[in-house]
């Protein structure tokens, strides 16, 4: 199987040589979920910010679908990125004045989804379970459908692959279920992988698979 993230001996290093990353290696298979546990904060925060091209490593490869993003000019690297992959990070901050529905319809508007909008905003809602909830401003809502909503945008553009950082604040163990069940489903109908930068997930979801890392110059498959 085809990966889509492939991360070889990924080194990053702060102020007075200070190990942020080193050598870190793993790999996504394309149309997974997969879960990457046992990170401290501080590295989950780094990793996120090289995946997402804010922040260029010091070392190693950093593979999204078949491009090393390492590579790539900045300007190249935040074209790829928007177009192929979408990013959902631990403040993901929504809409205040604008109802679940006009939040999405503001993103494929932004995006230039062109006339589809109709089509494609009810496909969402519907996929998302957040259709009793669209006229709704998303802080009205409760905490799982924020997420949910988050979740909603954030896979409105038909990436490839969704990157989380922290994605489950304040939610209980039933409603992050709830939520890895919504993943499951769109990974199923539109083959969206997905990786999770989290250690929260305790119990050994059916469709996520947990993946190794290590901190050595070996990459795990």
């Amino acid at each position: 199987m085809a990966k889509i993230v492939q991360i070889a001996e990924l080194s990053v290093y702060g102020e007075e040589d200070e190990v942020l990353l080193e050598n870190l290696s793993f790999t996504v298979e394309r149309g997974e979920i997969a879960q990457l546990p046992t990170l401290s904060e501080i590295q989950y925060e780094t990793l996120f910010d090289v995946l997402a091209g804010n922040l260029s490593p010091n070392s190693g490869q950093v593979v999204l679908g078949d491009r090393n993003i390492v590579r790539l000019s900045q300007k190249a690297r935040k074209k790829m990125l928007r177009d192929e992959v979408s990013f959902l990070p631990r403040n993901f901050v929504l809409p205040e004045n604008k109802t679940v529905s006009e939040s999405l319809e503001f993103k494929f508007k932004i995006t230039g989804a062109g006339p589809d909008i109709p089509e494609r905003l009810n496909e969402v809602l519907e996929l998302t379970d957040l259709k009793p909830n669209a006229e709704q401003l998303p802080r009205e809502t409760s905490g799982v459908d924020q997420l949910k909503t988050a979740l909603a945008i954030s896979i409105a553009t038909r990436p490839d692959l969704l990157v989380c950082h922290k994605p489950f604040p304040g939610l209980n163990s039933k409603e992050i279920e709830e939520v890895i069940k919504l993943l499951t489903r769109i990974n199923e109908q539109h083959n969206l992988s997905a990786l999770l930068l989290t250690d929260v997930i305790n119990d050994n979801f059916d469709g996520v698979n947990v993946i190794e890392s290590n901190l050595d110059s070996r990459v795990v498959n």
